[in-house]
């Protein structure tokens, strides 16, 4: 058993919470893993070096077998995919592209895209709480990135790179028919979530009925207050001998709660400039795509 639909991100674009929505519908199989990314690699098991090279080793699923084997309890859904933001960023797009069309050619493709300067800060935002982004600064680590790339880093660190939307779409239009993608807006996502979902259900050939009519929060970027206490709460467990297992969890609760705090917001500033370097691929997404996407170019 096959996908026959891949949601391929970006990074930070709503595409963890569009994967547990559609999980919900009982025509509906979402692969267990939700991030393969077996098309990135297809064969070649990832080699990168930096702070987070050790995840890709641990979860990439690289052999065809393997993956195929994601979908053998799928028998019977209309619908079998899953949610892999790897295969719409600056790592590889033309074969990522060219090795899902080679696989599986009827294919159908979704992606979710974000005003870009606010989609890389929010995935620096998320490095920085999962601990692979050493850099505090966001404009210290878009300086870092071409040195990151030499060094073979993963993709994730490509903040600026990962949201040049129209370079790292155009294999993907250049190799499927226009009918097989389906291209959203976050901003959709976010006012319109019944509209969008009724569409999904349309193009993945479901019942729309049975779908939810909104969509759930998923992996909302928290930074905490202090990053020893947060190590202290990670390894509470090994602390059973100190207080009753009830006592541990309130406190410990009471204690996550309070360490998590909101990143702060981007600087103003920095948004514009990211912005107006984003402007040429802006202006040729919206042709490609046929959205006015002039509010992406606005000021805060």
């Amino acid at each position: 058993m096959t996908p026959n639909f891949l949601i391929i991100g970006p990074p930070k674009c709503g595409t963890t919470a569009l994967y547990a929505t559609l999980a919900q519908h009982p025509q509906v199989f979402m692969s267990r893993v939700k991030e393969p990314y077996f098309f990135a690699f297809d064969g070649q098991p990832p080699a990168f070096a930096g702070p987070d090279a050790g995840y890709y080793r641990q979860h990439a699923v690289t052999e065809w077998g393997d993956y195929q084997a994601l979908f053998a309890e799928a028998d019977g859904y209309v619908a079998r995919g899953e949610a892999s933001p790897l295969y719409l960023t600056s790592y590889q797009p033309e074969r990522t592209a060219a090795n899902i069309r080679r696989r599986l050619p009827d294919m159908r493709v979704i992606a979710i895209l974000r005003q870009p300067a606010d989609r890389a800060y929010s995935q620096f935002s998320f490095r920085r709480q999962k601990g692979f982004e050493p850099l505090t600064d966001f404009r210290e680590a878009l300086a870092a990135e071409g040195q990151r790339l030499e060094a073979n880093w993963p993709p994730g660190c490509h903040y600026r790179l990962n949201s040049l939307y129209f370079t790292n779409l155009a294999p993907y239009f250049a190799l499927f028919p226009r009918e097989q993608l389906r291209i959203y807006l976050y901003d959709d996502l976010n006012a319109q979530p019944a509209a969008l979902l009724h569409d999904l259900c349309l193009f993945l050939h479901v019942d729309p009925s049975s779908m939810p009519d909104t969509v759930a929060q998923r992996n909302v970027t928290v930074w905490p207050r202090n990053r020893a206490l947060s190590f202290l709460l990670r390894h509470a467990g090994r602390c059973r001998a100190i207080a009753p297992t009830h006592l541990r969890r309130m406190v410990g609760s009471r204690l996550r709660a309070w360490n998590q705090m909101k990143p702060p917001p981007l600087d103003p500033a920095l948004r514009c400039e990211l912005t107006e370097s984003y402007r040429d691929e802006i202006l040729r997404l919206q042709d490609l795509i046929g959205r006015d996407l002039s509010h992406w170019l606005a000021a805060p």
